[in-house]
């Protein structure tokens, strides 16, 4: 594995390919002072990108109630129950990337999300699971809160859905930086789902 330089932990990590920037990164920007969970974002990503046969399931796009829901279900709660507790110090993250702490044979720590997972984003999230039988949400003011949390692919620097396939199918296009998936390369064995950590 390659050593490269992650500034958003303030270290180097290990990474299963030599650094490689991009000219320039994509990244695109919610207001989640404006977003009120309609969806609209992530039924255009839908029609656009996955409407074939077999992608009945698959929403890059979605929009999340937090600090609740999460899509897949419990995908990214299930992430970090593997990583267990990890630690800052100052700055710089002192624990283990999910690359670091991939078990013996893996390229990446991941957990591969069952299918009827993916069935529907955002089901039941802001429902209140808190005291109500005994009058929480009458009173104000109510301990109850949530925000909406559009997530899309991040296009990360150092992509794990790349480091995890086995086929070589993903790749980082160097003009912006937008991840891709070479069909005519990708079999389906969905590393990529069980390595991407959002």
């Amino acid at each position: 594995m390659a050593r490269v330089n992650n500034w958003q932990i303030g270290r180097e990590m290990s990474y299963w390919y030599p650094e490689s920037r991009p000219r320039r990164q994509f990244a695109a920007v919610f207001d989640t002072n404006k977003c009120i969970a309609c969806q609209t974002c992530t039924l255009a990503c839908k029609t656009t990108w996955t409407s074939g046969k077999g992608q009945e399931y698959i929403l890059w796009n979605n929009v999340e109630t937090k600090p609740y829901g999460s899509y897949p279900l419990a995908y990214d709660v299930k992430l970090l129950e593997l990583l267990g507790s990890q630690e800052w110090v100052g700055d710089t993250y002192a624990g283990r990337t999910i690359f670091e702490a991939a078990p013996a044979g893996e390229r990446v720590l991941g957990w591969g999300p069952e299918e009827q997972d993916y069935a529907y984003p955002n089901i039941g999230e802001d429902d209140c699971a808190g005291q109500v039988d005994h009058g929480a949400t009458m009173a104000l003011p109510h301990m109850s809160w949530f925000f909406y949390l559009a997530r899309i692919c991040n296009h990360c620097t150092y992509p794990a859905c790349l480091a995890a396939c086995p086929r070589g199918s993903i790749y980082k296009r160097p003009e912006d930086g937008i991840v891709l998936v070479d069909q005519g390369r990708c079999r389906g064995y969905q590393e990529c789902v069980r390595g991407c950590p959002s």
